[in-house]
């Protein structure tokens, strides 16, 4: 049975309409501002609490859900956000997870089992059910059964093949590796790309097999057109130079966007290899990112996104409103006219009503004002 939530269907419609037009570059009067409301919804509402449990991540999602929808007008497109934590290509291959002392610090894993490259040839290829995965599945029907079509999902967090070799390898390994044993390197990278792949299926299927039902494959909250819900992250890139990511990093992200095209790019930042993001065979249409790791670099994003893809900075480090509207005016400052960008900001429970829905009033002026300065590219037959 669907919870039922007063959403308006036509008004989604012509919201995702905005989005579509604002992906390709076709003009708009203003700039999605992305809104994304997090903390507790109860006493004892904690992020082991909401992790550990998908029927406490449902409740969670609805009341953030609910929310948005009565706070932020225009832009809101709700989407439901489904994870574990970023652990569970980990634990298909027998890692432990490790939670802190602290229920408000998010898990991790508890040992590196690869001591030695030779170890990867003897690894053994998972399966969907091993790990969290079969419990990944669960949670993605329950979402897709329980919430309705207007609500839209995420995937699970999976990240991508560097991010998760980082977890199954011995820290003074990692890097060594690329130089010492790239055999054995890219060996690993394509077994962890061959069960991310598997794994990204089989969560479509378990949502009902309907790509539209996605906003993103993986965890980036924002609403995306069906052509662009692809995704992979990787922030090791942010400690690597551009030779070793055409080598270590291009190839297997082109095998992760192939089967859904050009799609999403994690990585907090910095950006040593930005150059690289769009000479996939599937270039990254839009950059997740932190603000703050990333805000010095914008002036060098814009020509390489130029006419195309979108940068998503996220404000993610407790930020004041103040902060915000600062940051954003710098993205357009330092972007415009070439290339777009939505801020995500990340509210926690200390936001009052009022002040979400004055923050959003406060970035939607900046917002008009980046689509009054944009050279807009018009593209016959996008927007699909």
């Amino acid at each position: 049975m669907k919870i039922p939530l007063d959403i308006d269907h036509n008004e989604m419609e012509r919201r995702k309409a905005l989005y579509r037009r604002f992906f390709d570059y076709q003009p708009v009067d203003h700039l999605p501002v992305f809104i994304w409301l997090q903390g507790a919804v109860r006493s004892e509402h904690t992020i082991r609490w909401e992790l550990e449990s998908g029927e406490n991540q449902l409740e969670a999602n609805v009341a953030w859900i609910k929310r948005s929808l009565r706070l932020l007008p225009d832009d809101y497109i709700p989407v439901a956000r489904i994870t574990q934590g970023y652990l569970t290509i980990a634990t298909m291959f027998g890692c432990q997870v490790h939670w802190s002392e602290d229920p408000n610090q998010p898990p991790g894993v508890l040992e590196h089992p690869i001591k030695d490259y030779e170890q990867v040839f003897q690894l053994k290829h998972p399966g969907i059910g091993d790990g969290m995965m079969p419990e990944n599945l669960r949670r993605m029907r329950l979402f897709a059964e329980s919430l309705p079509s207007d609500v839209s999902l995420t995937g699970i967090d999976i990240g991508g093949p560097l991010n998760n070799l980082k977890d199954l390898v011995d820290t003074n390994l990692l890097y060594t590796g690329f130089y010492d044993e790239p055999q054995a390197v890219h060996h690993l990278l394509d077994l962890l790309t061959d069960v991310q792949l598997e794994m990204m299926q089989a969560l479509v299927v378990a949502a009902g097999a309907d790509i539209k039902r996605f906003g993103c494959l993986d965890f980036d909250p924002v609403w995306h057109p069906e052509k662009y819900v692809s995704f992979s992250s990787d922030d090791v890139s942010a400690t690597i130079g551009p030779k070793i990511f055409k080598e270590f990093c291009l190839p297997y992200h082109d095998r992760i966007y192939a089967p859904w095209g050009s799609g999403g790019m994690h990585n907090c930042g910095p950006h040593p290899c930005r150059e690289m993001y769009v000479r996939l065979q599937n270039p990254v249409k839009y950059l997740n990112c932190s603000h703050r790791y990333t805000h010095k670099e914008y002036p060098a994003l814009r020509p390489i996104f130029a006419g195309w893809g979108v940068i998503e900075p996220m404000f993610d480090q407790n930020e004041t409103a103040e902060e915000m509207l600062a940051g954003y005016r710098e993205m357009m400052e330092c972007l415009a006219p070439d290339t777009l960008a939505i801020p995500i900001c990340i509210l926690d429970k200390n936001w009052s009503d009022d002040d979400i829905t004055g923050l959003y009033h406060e970035m939607r002026k900046v917002s008009e004002e980046y689509a009054r300065a944009m050279h807009w590219v018009q593209k016959a037959g996008s927007g699909t």
